[in-house]
């Protein structure tokens, strides 16, 4: 008989999720985000597009995937980089006490 006090576990979904959240968040991720950007712009994707899809932390989706065709412009390649190294910063700001 199942214990009805037990918390109920996680779902396999929700596990995933948290795991692609916390990896997000690691110093790595921002470097390499912020060195392949300019992969996503009008002079790599002329004639092409890329796909942008923005979720909020715990997975509820802001904006539905859209296709931006011919790429990201200049500018917003620009926007992005730079909201890309504001959160480099605070996620490494905070440091353990002893490194």
């Amino acid at each position: 008989m199942p214990n009805p006090n037990k918390p109920k576990s996680p779902s396999k979904a929700a596990l995933r999720r948290k795991i692609v959240e916390l990896e997000a968040n690691l110093a790595h991720a921002y470097h390499f985000a912020d060195a392949y950007l300019h992969e996503a712009g009008t002079k790599k994707l002329m004639a092409s597009g890329v796909l942008v899809q923005l979720s909020a932390l715990g997975g509820r989706e802001l904006i539905k995937p859209v296709l931006i065709l011919d790429g990201l412009s200049e500018t917003t390649i620009a926007a992005l980089r730079e909201d890309i190294q504001r959160s480099y910063k605070r996620a490494t700001e905070l440091k353990p006490k002893g490194v």
